[in-house]
């Protein structure tokens, strides 16, 4: 059994009252839905200990390798399964995992925030020709005024951030419901939130998920910029600098709000050799994450 413990396992077995569905990538993922109250539908999710990401008080007295090695075991570990999964955009960096099953799939009329642009509009474009949505494109750090670039495809010269604010680059911030509102989608479905946002992505979460911004998102694809560009530097990624043990409270606030990692890649770009852990990690990793509630609606 030690050798099928390191491959994905499904199991499913399906009784007159209840299904049951297992899910196992180096721990376990357990659901049961069984007919009944609360509209027939009864979930108990028994979690590993190693791949739960402790409470705030707990973080916050963990060293720097530790907080390292529960990232490092959280985002190696799929929540939930996605049975068709696509790749929107280049292969390269700057394509996300869309996951396309039924509800997640994007159809028209839909909405797509794309976060972090550098000037590549390959997902964009793609997204408007696979799905047909309106896509939202977010970059204050680019040269171009805002406006529309073709008829789904709009651009908007700021940022994401966990406050409304102009940075220290003289770049206009907003947070996520200032966005929406800005563009008239505060009570509007966000099909996919796309994030790469360069280590921004800690202080913006942090605010959207307690602000309940995150609750019409059917699903997210990000870059994680975890900690520093360097095992030796202690400057974090991003405008705000936000400590590790934060950034693991943004991941599971994240789990609190619904969302499930069914993808994960990583960058090599930073694959280095950090104190305290005995092998090298990336700490640039994406991640593509469903809303689970949207599946029970």
């Amino acid at each position: 059994m030690a050798e099928f413990s390191k491959k994905r396992i499904l199991f499913t077995a399906v009784s007159a009252m209840c299904v049951l569905t297992v899910l196992s990538l180096y721990g376990y993922y357990t659901e049961i839905s069984c007919e009944g109250s609360n509209n027939g539908q009864h979930r108990q999710r028994l979690e590993a200990a190693d791949f739960t990401i402790p409470s705030d008080d707990v973080l916050a007295n963990m060293t720097r390798a530790d907080w390292l090695n529960v990232f490092w075991k959280y985002i190696n570990r799929l929540q939930a399964l996605c049975k068709d999964v696509i790749r929107v955009g280049t292969l390269n960096d700057g394509g996300k995992e869309i996951c396309v099953d039924e509800p997640y799939r994007p159809r028209a009329p839909c909405i797509i925030y794309s976060f972090g642009i550098n000037n590549n509009f390959l997902f964009d474009n793609a997204a408007v020709d696979l799905f047909g949505c309106d896509v939202y494109c977010f970059d204050p750090s680019m040269t171009n005024s805002s406006g529309r670039v073709s008829e789904h495809v709009w651009f908007y010269k700021l940022g994401l951030a966990g406050e409304n604010k102009v940075s220290s680059k003289g770049w206009s911030l907003k947070t996520l419901d200032a966005i929406k509102q800005m563009l008239g989608h505060s009570n509007k479905t966000i099909d996919i939130l796309k994030v790469d946002i360069e280590g921004d992505e800690w202080a913006s979460f942090l605010q959207m998920v307690p602000a309940g911004s995150l609750r019409n998102v059917k699903q997210i694809a990000m870059e994680t910029h975890f900690l520093s560009k360097h095992p030796h530097l202690s400057e974090m990624f991003g405008n705000d600098q936000i400590p590790g043990n934060m950034q693991l409270s943004a991941l599971r606030q994240l789990y609190e709000a619904g969302f499930r990692i069914f993808m994960r890649e990583r960058n090599l770009v930073l694959h280095q050799k950090w104190p305290g852990l005995t092998r090298p990690i990336t700490n640039l990793n994406e991640i593509s994450l469903i809303q689970e509630n949207f599946a029970y609606a």
